[in-house]
């Protein structure tokens, strides 16, 4: 299926983000902003101009309305007037999973169909309907059910890996000094999405809510080995970088047993979104690896991920 892109101006009414104050969220909102959709408001705990990620959003014409996904009833004004509804995050993204997204989940799913939204959109994970048996994407697919049981017109978008996750300090210093760690296979296609992207296309999505209410996508622009992603470091840095696999039996030594199941996962199993088919479909938002390398001006040392 391919829609039009000539309706990035059409009127989708008012769209309410939640979970867009993060790391991951501030260039979900740009990507909106880029399709036309700029009637957004989102959620934010507090209303605090002073931190760097509420200033970004207010100057960025962004509306914010103070609300806590742990308690309804300061939800409620947030909801009024809202014809869609894009649900980034319902916890934050750390080490440890936090099960209060399930909670969430069930309190914004009421509050929505109260206020007869028109369209949800969720970000969810890569191989949600598999059953993987790893924690952090199980819960996700919990979340999915519960929004579709509460009778909602939803879209799942369920992500692969992020490509910001690659500026992060665990990661990125290491490859700009010529070597980069990673623990998998040297030839396994790892499939990788935008943050921006994600924005660009809920907000397509949205735009073009008849063609795509109900549908699960499994959503990527690129596809890449370790291999091929190394070559695209060495030419966006204009150095040499080195590839080198890592053993997945270091995370069991560092106490993280959930990385070391994702990480084995990606290894033995991993996402299978078709990039060809979601390019043809999404024709122009979707970004390659080496395009956002370019574009993030990865090779500059003085940035950092909070500069994304």
């Amino acid at each position: 299926m391919e829609c039009s892109l000539d309706n990035a101006n059409s009127n989708v009414g008012k769209v309410l983000l939640i979970g867009v104050t993060g790391g991951t969220g501030r260039n979900v909102v740009k990507g909106f902003l880029e399709r036309g959709v700029s009637n957004l408001q989102a959620i934010t705990r507090k209303i605090d101009s002073t931190r760097p990620e509420v200033a970004k959003l207010i100057n960025a014409g962004v509306s914010l309305v103070e609300g806590n996904l742990d308690e309804p009833s300061t939800l409620l004004s947030a909801f009024t007037g809202v014809s869609a509804v894009y649900c980034h995050a319902l916890a934050p993204d750390t080490s440890k999973i936090d099960t209060r997204e399930v909670e969430r989940a069930k309190i914004v799913a009421q509050i929505a169909k109260d206020a007869n939204i028109k369209h949800l959109v969720y970000n969810s994970a890569g191989g949600a309907e598999r059953n993987t048996e790893i924690s952090r994407i199980e819960q996700k697919y919990q979340v999915e059910q519960i929004f579709k049981q509460a009778g909602l017109p939803t879209t799942m978008l369920r992500a692969c890996l992020f490509m910001e996750e690659f500026w992060k300090k665990y990661t990125r210093p290491s490859i700009l000094k010529g070597r980069f760690s990673f623990a998998i296979q040297p030839e396994k296609p790892i499939h990788l999405i935008a943050n921006q992207d994600m924005g660009r296309v809920a907000a397509y999505v949205i735009q073009n809510s008849n063609q795509y209410i109900g549908r699960d996508i499994e959503l990527a622009g690129d596809v890449l080995t370790p291999i091929e992603m190394t070559a695209a470091f060495s030419q966006a840095q204009k150095t040499t970088v080195v590839y080198k696999e890592t053993p997945a039996w270091m995370f069991l030594l560092l106490f993280r047993k959930e990385l070391y199941d994702l990480i084995q996962w990606y290894r033995n199993q991993g996402y299978n979104a078709d990039v060809k088919e979601l390019r043809q479909e999404f024709p122009e938002l979707l970004t390659t690896f080496s395009e956002f390398l370019e574009q993030t001006n990865w090779a500059n040392p003085a940035l950092t991920y909070k500069d994304l």
